[in-house]
C-alpha cells in the first residue's frame, strides 16, 4: 500500500464512526483509494454497499480512475458503477432516480443551474408579488427592481433548503416569514409542475424521500460503509441525510480539515466536522490526524502553522500541528518570500521581473507552474496587474474575471443580432429613452465594433443588409430563432476566424469556447421564453425581452468565460480566486489581496430574519465568525504552494489605507524579499505540474456514434459545448422510452397497477413543457396502444433492472453504457434495447454493435453463454429481434470502439465529406464554406 502509520490505520479502521482530520498535502486521496480497495478486496464488501462522496466531479472521476487501476493491478473484476461514488448532489440525484416513484418529480426532470434558477423566479415574479407579506418583506430588505427581488427570493429559498428547514408547521404572525413560507411552497409547486429541480431542492427532495419508511429501511440496509470527503464543507441538510443513511451500521467515515472550511456562504457549517465525534456515544468515534504534509517545502509548512495559530480559536478548531516527513530533506532556500513596491507601478514591475527571472533562469519550464491567488480576480488592481503582465508577453488565464461580455467575439455576435432585426433601432436603441443606461451604451459599443470589422467582410455586410430587408416585410411569417441566426453567422470570415478547430488549449481557443457559452445562453433563452422560431406578430415582444431583459440582466449579473474545470492550460499563469484554488496545488503560489482585514458585520434585517427562522448557524460566536472565516481562507490559499510561497502587496504606510493591512503587516515583514540574498534563488527547485490521471467516460451512443458520423460535429458539441438542436422526430422516441421506464420502475417498486393512461398523460404533459412541443390525442393513443401490446406479450416478473449502468476500464478511457432493460432468464440474463419507428435495415448494424458493446460491459459479471440480447421495436407487429451474440463479433465491435476512441482522444477532428445528411446540421454553413474553399 505504501502508506504511513496513520494512513494505514485510517485504511484498516472500517467499523464504526471515524473522523479523519486531513491536513494539506497529507495524502488524503491515496488514503481514500486504499480504504475503498481494502473494503472491496479484504472485507469483500459489495460495491453497491459503499457510498463515497467528494467535493467536485473532477475529484470523483480521479477516484474512480485510481480505484479502477488499483483493482486491475490486484486482478479483481468489480463493477465500480454499482458503487455510490460522486459529489453529494450527484449521488442524491442517483438515489432519487432509483426511487423516483416516491418523488414529487418525474423521470426525465431537468436540473437548473444558477442562471436558469434566477430567470425561472424572475419570469414568475408576479406569482410571488401576489403572496401575503411581499411588500413588507421588500420594505426592509433592499431590492431596486424585479431582477434584484428575484435574487433575494432565490437566496432565501436556497438558504431554507440548505438548512432542511420545514416552514409548513411554522406558526407566526410575522409578515416577512409568512411571505417566505408561502414563497417556498409556491416555488416548490412550480418546480414540480414543470418537472425541474435546482441544486438545493435536490438535497431537500432526498431528505423528504428518506422520510418514507420503506425507502429509508431499504437504503439504511444498503449503505454499509459511508465515506464523505471535505466534510467541513457540508451543510445542515447534507449532514441529516448522511446520518439517516448511516443510521443502521454507523460505519461513517468523514474526512476533512476544519482549517479549510471556506464555504459558509453556500450554507456549509464548520459545526458538522467539529461536532462529529459528539454525534456518537463517548469514545465510540475514532479520530485520526493525517498530519504529515508531503506537498510543501518545510518553510511553507511552518508558515501555515504560524498563520493559523495567530488567533485564539478556543474550542472552534481541532488542535493540530502539520509536519514535513521525518526523513525528508529540503533545498537550502527561503520557501516563503515577498514581493512589494511603494507604488502600483513598482509593484507590478517587481512581479514582472520576478516571473521573467524564473523563466530566463529556467527555474520554470512553463508559466503554468506559477499561480496567482486573490480573494477576487475582479478588483481593479488585479485586472491592472493582469493587463500589465499580458502587455509584457506573459500570458494569463483568468476565467473568473467576469469579462465575458467584454470579449470581441461576443460583442460582434450581439452587434450582428442587433443589426439583423430592423426593429431594434426604435425598440432597443432609442437614445432619448435609454440615455445613461449601461446596457444601451454596451449595445452601442457592440455596433461600433461590428461597423469597424464588417468593412473587411463584404459577404457578412450584404447578408445582414438582405436579412434586415426580409425581416421588414409584412409577408415574412417567421423569423429564425436566435440560435439559428447565430449558427448562420459562422459562414462568414468575421466569425469563422474565431473557430480554432485545431487548438486544444482553452486559453488559445478561448474565442471558440466563449462562442460555445453564448450558444448555451441562447438555448437557455429559448427554453425560458418558450420561443424558438419567432412569429412575425411576436417579433417586437421577443426582441424586447431578449435584449432589454434577458441579455441586460446577464450583462449586469456578469458571466464567466468558459472554464476547463479538469485542468488549467499550459503556457499561461492562472489568476484564480482562493475558492477556485481549493483542493489544487502549484509549485509556486503568489498570494495577493493582503489589503484585506476581517470586518465585523453589523446585524442586518436579514440576520434578524435568519434568527427568527432558525436559519442562523449560532455554533461560533457572531463576533468571531468573520475573523475565523478570514484566517481559514488565507490558510487555504497559503497551503496550495509546493516549492515556493510568495506574498505580494503594494507597500504604503501613509494615509488611511495601510498596505499591506495591519492584519498581515507583521507576518509579511518577517519574510525576506525575493531580491534578498537570504532567498537563494539558485537553490530553488521547482517541480513540474502534477498530471492528474482522469480517464474520460465514453459511451457508444453518446460519443462513438457522433464522432463516427462527423468528428467535426463532435468537436463543436462535446469539446466546445455548442448547444445542438434536437429534431422533433426524436420527441416521440423520448416519450415512449420515458413511459416504458416508468412502467418498469413502478413494477420493480410494486407500484404498477395498470394505470397506463395516467402515466402516459402525466409524462406527455411534462414533456410538452420540457421539449416545447405538443403530443396530441392520436400520439398519446398510439403510445398507449403499443405499450399495451408490449405489456401483454412480456413477463415483467423477470425484470432485474431498468436503466442499468455498466462500465469497463480500458487503457485510455472508461467505456460506459446504460442498458434499457435487464431481465433474468433460465441461464442468466437478457438485455433489451427499445427502439421506436419501423425496422430499418440501414440502422440494424449500428443497433447490433450497441448490444454487443453492452454484452462486453457485462463480461465481469456474466459469461457470454449466459447473456441474451434483443432489440424491441415498439411500433412493429413482430416486435422482438434476438441478436446472436458471437464472441468474435463482440471483439470486432470493441475493436472498432477502441479505434474511434483513439482518434477522438488524439483530438483529430476532420469534417465529414459534405453531403445531403449535412443539410440539417447546426454547423452546415461553417462546413459548406470550408468545403468550397
Amino acid at each position: 500500500m505504501n502508506l504511513n502509520t496513520k494512513q494505514f490505520e485510517a485504511v484498516t479502521t472500517t467499523e464504526g464512526p471515524l473522523l479523519l482530520i486531513s491536513g494539506p498535502g497529507s495524502g488524503k486521496t491515496r488514503t481514500l483509494v486504499e480504504r475503498t480497495i481494502y473494503l472491496l478486496t479484504e472485507k469483500k464488501v459489495k460495491p453497491e454497499n459503499i457510498f463515497l462522496s467528494t467535493f467536485t466531479e473532477k475529484a470523483a472521476r480521479e477516484l474512480i480512475t485510481r480505484i479502477s487501476e488499483r483493482l486491475k493491478e490486484l486482478g479483481h473484476k468489480i463493477n465500480l458503477y454499482e458503487m455510490y461514488i460522486g459529489t453529494l448532489h450527484s449521488i442524491f440525484l442517483r438515489l432519487i432516480d432509483e426511487n423516483i416513484e416516491y418523488s414529487f418529480f418525474r423521470s426525465g426532470y431537468r436540473v437548473l443551474d444558477d442562471v436558469d434558477q434566477q430567470f425561472f423566479i424572475y419570469s414568475r415574479i408576479k406569482n410571488f408579488s401576489e403572496l401575503e407579506g411581499y411588500r413588507e418583506f421588500f420594505r426592509d430588505i433592499p431590492a431596486n427592481n424585479s431582477w434584484e427581488r428575484s435574487q433575494k427570493i432565490l437566496f432565501w429559498l436556497n438558504k431554507i433548503n440548505e438548512e432542511g428547514r420545514r416552514l409548513d408547521n411554522l406558526k407566526t404572525e410575522n409578515k416577512k416569514i409568512l411571505f417566505l413560507k408561502s414563497a417556498h411552497k409556491r416555488y416548490h409547486e412550480m418546480l414540480v409542475e414543470e418537472n425541474i429541480i435546482d441544486f438545493t431542492t435536490i438535497q431537500r427532495e432526498m431528505y423528504r424521500i428518506l422520510h418514507n419508511e420503506e425507502v429509508l429501511e431499504k437504503l439504511k440496509n444498503k449503505m454499509h460503509y459511508i465515506m464523505i470527503d471535505e466534510y467541513q464543507d457540508t451543510n445542515s441538510i447534507q449532514e441529516k441525510i448522511i446520518f439517516l443513511l448511516g443510521e443502521k451500521y454507523k460505519n461513517i467515515c468523514v474526512v476533512g480539515d476544519d482549517d479549510q472550511g471556506i464555504y459558509r456562504f453556500r450554507g456549509a457549517s464548520i459545526k458538522n466536522i467539529l461536532q462529529f465525534p459528539e454525534r456518537f456515544e463517548q469514545g465510540v468515534c475514532k479520530k485520526i490526524n493525517l498530519d504529515i504534509n508531503y506537498r510543501s517545502h518545510e518553510d511553507i509548512i511552518r508558515f501555515c502553522n504560524r498563520w493559523i495559530n495567530l488567533i485564539n480559536w478556543r474550542e472552534f478548531r481541532f488542535r493540530k500541528d502539520i509536519v514535513p516527513p521525518a526523513d525528508s530533506s529540503f533545498p537550502d532556500y527561503s520557501g516563503v518570500v515577498r514581493i512589494g513596491g511603494d507604488s502600483e507601478k513598482k509593484w507590478k514591475d517587481n512581479i514582472y521581473k520576478f516571473i521573467k527571472n524564473l523563466k530566463t533562469t529556467n527555474k520554470i519550464e512553463d508559466y503554468s507552474q506559477v499561480a496567482f491567488l486573490f480573494r477576487s480576480v475582479q478588483s481593479s488592481n488585479v485586472k491592472e496587474l493582469k493587463k500589465h503582465l499580458e502587455s509584457l508577453g506573459i500570458p494569463i488565464y483568468s476565467p473568473r474575471s467576469k469579462d465575458f461580455f467584454d470579449r470581441s467575439e461576443i460583442k460582434l455576435v450581439i452587434g450582428a443580432l442587433l443589426v439583423y432585426f430592423p426593429h431594434c433601432k426604435y425598440l432597443i436603441l432609442d437614445e432619448v429613452q435609454n440615455r445613461g443606461n449601461r446596457i444601451f451604451d454596451y449595445y452601442k459599443e457592440c455596433l461600433t465594433l461590428l461597423k469597424k470589422v464588417i468593412k473587411n467582410d463584404e459577404e457578412l455586410y450584404s447578408w445582414l443588409v438582405e436579412k434586415r430587408k426580409e425581416n421588414s416585410y409584412e409577408t415574412t411569417l417567421f423569423i429564425p430563432s436566435f440560435r439559428k441566426i447565430f449558427y448562420s453567422l459562422l459562414q462568414f470570415d468575421t466569425f469563422k476566424n474565431f473557430i480554432k478547430i485545431d487548438i486544444n488549449n482553452v486559453k488559445e481557443g478561448r474565442e471558440t469556447y466563449n462562442l460555445g457559452v453564448f450558444s448555451e445562453l441562447l438555448e437557455k433563452f429559448e427554453r425560458l421564453s418558450k420561443v424558438e422560431d419567432i412569429q412575425k406578430d411576436d417579433v417586437e415582444k421577443v426582441i424586447k425581452y431578449f435584449f432589454n431583459v434577458y441579455l441586460k440582466n446577464l450583462y449586469h449579473k456578469k458571466i464567466d468565460e468558459y472554464e476547463n474545470k479538469e485542468e488549467f492550460p499550459l503556457g499561461a499563469i492562472p489568476f484564480l480566486t482562493f475558492h477556485q484554488a481549493k483542493g489544487l496545488e502549484f509549485p509556486i503560489v503568489i498570494v495577493g489581496s493582503l489589503d484585506s482585514t476581517p470586518a465585523f458585520k453589523e446585524k442586518t434585517e436579514e440576520d434578524v430574519l435568519c434568527e427568527l427562522l432558525r436559519l442562523d448557524d449560532n455554533f461560533e460566536p457572531r463576533d468571531k465568525k468573520s475573523e475565523f472565516d478570514f484566517w481559514r481562507i488565507y490558510y487555504t490559499a497559503f497551503s496550495r504552494a509546493q516549492n515556493l510561497l510568495v506574498l505580494t502587496s503594494i507597500e504604503n504606510r501613509s494615509g488611511k489605507n495601510e498596505l499591506p493591512s495591519r492584519t498581515f503587516r507583521s507576518i509579511y515583514e518577517s519574510i525576506p524579499y525575493v531580491t534578498d540574498e537570504k532567498f537563494k534563488l539558485e537553490n530553488l527547485n521547482v517541480e513540474t505540474l502534477k498530471k492528474v490521471e482522469i480517464k474520460p467516460l465514453l459511451s457508444y451512443t453518446g460519443h462513438i456514434l457522433l464522432y463516427d458520423f462527423c468528428p467535426l460535429k463532435y468537436r463543436f458539441i462535446k469539446d466546445f459545448k455548442f448547444k445542438p438542436f434536437y429534431s422533433k422526430d426524436t420527441f416521440y422516441g423520448i416519450f415512449v422510452h420515458r413511459v416504458i421506464e416508468k412502467v418498469h420502475r413502478d413494477f420493480l417498486a410494486n407500484l404498477f397497477d395498470n394505470n397506463l393512461e395516467e402515466i402516459i398523460n402525466d409524462i406527455g404533459n411534462s414533456l410538452e413543457k420540457e421539449l416545447k412541443t405538443n403530443f396530441p390525442v392520436e400520439i398519446r393513443e398510439k403510445v398507449r396502444y403499443h405499450i399495451s401490446n408490449y405489456l401483454e406479450n412480456s413477463n415483467l416478473e423477470d425484470i432485474v433492472a431498468t436503466e442499468f449502468e455498466a462500465y469497463s476500464i480500458e487503457k485510455n478511457y472508461i467505456m460506459i453504457g446504460t442498458l434499457d432493460l435487464v431481465k433474468k432468464t433460465p441461464l442468466g440474463i437478457e438485455i433489451i434495447d427499445f427502439k421506436t419507428g419501423k425496422f430499418d435495415k440501414s440502422r440494424f448494424e449500428i443497433y447490433k454493435h450497441q448490444l454487443e458493446i453492452y454484452a462486453y460491459l457485462l463480461k465481469d459479471k456474466y459469461s457470454l453463454e449466459n447473456i441474451k440480447a434483443s432489440l424491441y421495436y415498439i411500433d412493429e407487429e413482430n416486435s422482438k429481434i434476438e441478436i446472436d451474440l458471437d464472441s468474435s463479433n463482440i471483439e470486432k465491435s470493441v475493436e472498432k470502439f477502441d479505434i474511434i476512441a483513439s482518434e477522438l482522444l488524439k483530438k483529430n477532428f476532420p469534417p465529414r465529406k459534405f453531403d445531403d445528411k449535412c443539410s440539417k446540421c447546426e454547423f452546415n454553413y461553417y462546413c459548406m464554406i470550408k468545403e468550397e474553399s
